[in-house]
């Protein structure tokens, strides 16, 4: 009779007395596997965001130390003097070759006696001199300084003398670059000559100009900082390129920008200064100030992209940008 009414009770309410003693099942213990954090590269990371990062670090970082360092401000008027020497020379060899340098201005009226023939051996022989003297300061004047800009990031404090006479240590490699650009330089003037209508010839110089400034931005730190050779200086450049291409673009879209603006500013009130008077001579005072304003423009640039310079070849020797080039504005220490 027991028997019978357990068996109603399971039946009924699905109460088994033997429950209690069943052991208790758990769900499964889930282990999730460890996860490995990669830490971020050094200055904003891969990639483009990296690049565009860096590039404008160093731009700005690079008008920032000029801001507290205004005794690099002597390269910018020694490079200027170097710059001006160049254009001078260059339309003095137009000219006695028979070539207006400025044609269509009237500044120039017709053209002067030939006093040597278009790419005869005196012409080689005159540009390439004059190729190498140019070259030859521009490299010295760069060398110097990244000299001193390179004793400024290190917290020093440092002359322009300093600054040449660690330049004058290196002349011979510097020299050798020299010839090479003179080299160039002299094909390059030789072709466009010859061939001054042909589009593709044009572009072709252009580019090869562009291929020799970006080497000389790293063969000179290379030669200065590091004490390489010519061609140890020339293979270290290709790799620096190849690993800093981006932020030269960037650094060299934000100079182009801001001289963009700073000339469109300019502009403004110097045309308001010359053109609302009605006068020819305050025309041309107004055309005089715009030249001098883009001079100064070009002088200051000029060292501003060494520091830069300088700031892109530490990086791709280092993968780190020097501090100064990241200092919040307000917390710099001064050298």
């Amino acid at each position: 009779m027991l028997v019978k009414l357990s068996e109603i009770i399971r039946h009924h309410l699905g109460w088994c007395p033997n429950a209690d003693a069943r052991p208790l099942r758990t769900a499964p213990v889930i282990v999730t596997p460890p996860v490995t954090i990669q830490p971020a590269s050094p200055d904003g990371g891969t990639g483009g965001s990296g690049r565009i990062d860096r590039g404008a670090k160093l731009a700005m970082g690079s008008i920032k130390i000029l801001i507290r360092n205004k005794r690099l401000l002597w390269f910018s008027l020694l490079s200027g003097l170097v710059l001006l020497f160049s254009l001078a020379t260059n339309m003095y060899i137009q000219i006695i070759s028979g070539t207006n340098p400025f044609p269509g201005t009237g500044l120039v009226s017709g053209a002067g006696a030939i006093l040597i023939a278009k790419e005869s051996f005196p012409w080689f022989i005159l540009t390439f001199v004059v190729g190498i003297i140019s070259t030859f300061l521009t490299c010295f004047l760069l060398a110097g300084l990244i000299a001193c800009a390179s004793l400024v990031l290190s917290g020093k404090i440092t002359t322009t003398r300093e600054g040449l006479s660690r330049a004058g240590d290196h002349i011979w490699s510097l020299a050798g670059w020299a010839i090479i650009g003179a080299l160039v330089g002299t094909a390059l003037s030789f072709t466009t000559n010859s061939y001054t209508a042909s589009i593709p010839v044009i572009l072709i110089s252009m580019v090869a100009t562009v291929v020799f400034g970006v080497l000389t931005m790293f063969v000179v730190p290379a030669i200065v900082l590091n004490d390489e050779d010519l061609f140890s200086a020339i293979r270290t450049s290709v790799l620096m390129f190849r690993k800093t291409w981006g932020e030269i673009i960037i650094c060299a879209g934000i100079f182009f920008l801001m001289a963009f603006v700073i000339m469109l500013i300019a502009v403004i009130p110097i045309s308001m200064i010359g053109f609302s008077s009605g006068s020819t001579a305050m025309v041309g005072v107004a055309v005089i100030l715009y030249m001098l304003v883009m001079i100064v423009l070009l002088f200051i640039g000029s060292t501003i992209v060494g520091i830069a310079t300088l700031g892109l070849y530490t990086y791709g020797t280092t993968d780190r940008i020097p501090g100064l080039y990241t200092e919040i504005p307000g917390s710099e220490r001064t050298p």
